[in-house]
């Protein structure tokens, strides 16, 4: 058997499997849940929404199917790709999260599967949520996911799938030292097939923040700040006692 190991940009070199190995993401529930927090919370005049770090297109794709004027934002432009034949529809961006400059254009922001995290160190992080701010119409709303530094666990989600006549194992991982502002995403990816194993591994850094940090932050940048229980079966206002929360910021409305 014949192992050929490899380091690189994982969401390039296998985007094509990309949507397999996030199967077990419930995409349709997490755009339910927008959809209602959206009308909850914001208080703008319309419709317009940006997905930061869209990766390829289901949100965008789902939320567009709810009657939104839509747009993504990735750093990949093989996501972006992705992102054009799932959802033609989409006006995509291609730049870093801390980089997109928009002026009061959308009526809601969101960043899920705490890709908010990639925003690295705080100093970025803060850059996003300002840029994001920005971007807002008066009374628009932001909502992402994150985790709590305290709380990070050190244990791998592994994902199987098999597709084009191979096997892939995917693992990932957080690796925190309990210091700091950074942690790591280890990314690891196994493809099978006949006598040949390949062999993918990637490491990203990511922001390691408190949930009161980032409470914070988005103040600092004008938010006003809701913090919701990460269960997008309900809109339940954090109790203060979980790790893992969605945050809600809605940019002040001015008549």
């Amino acid at each position: 058997m014949q192992n050929v190991a490899q380091t690189g940009n994982l969401y390039a070199d296998l985007s094509h499997y990309y949507d397999g190995f996030c199967h077990d993401v419930n995409y349709a529930e997490q755009c339910d849940f927008t959809k209602r927090a959206f009308d909850c919370f914001a208080e703008s005049d319309g419709n317009h929404y940006l997905d930061l770090a869209c990766g390829t297109g289901q949100h965008l794709s789902l939320m567009h199917k709810k009657g939104f004027s839509v747009t993504g934002l990735d750093n990949s432009q093989h996501m972006l790709d992705a992102t054009a034949l799932r959802c033609p529809s989409a006006a995509l961006m291609l730049c870093d999260l801390a980089s997109f400059d928009v002026d009061a254009r959308f009526d809601l922001i969101s960043c899920f599967l705490y890709s908010i995290h990639y925003s690295h160190p705080i100093s970025a992080l803060s850059e996003t949520l300002q840029r994001a701010f920005s971007a807002l119409k008066s009374g628009g709303v932001l909502i992402f996911d994150m985790v709590d530094k305290n709380g990070i666990a050190e244990r791998d989600v592994v994902t199987q799938l098999e597709q084009d006549k191979a096997k892939f194992t995917f693992r990932s991982g957080w690796r925190y030292s309990g210091r700091g502002e950074s942690m790591e995403l280890q990314v690891a990816i196994q493809r099978e097939e006949a006598l040949n194993v390949q062999n993918w591994q990637d490491y990203h850094p990511m922001t390691a923040i408190t949930i009161a940090q980032m409470q914070t932050l988005m103040s600092r940048a004008g938010f006003n700040v809701t913090i919701l229980e990460r269960d997008y079966t309900m809109l339940k206002e954090w109790d203060g006692n979980s790790y893992n929360v969605i945050m809600v910021g809605q940019k002040p409305h001015i008549d």
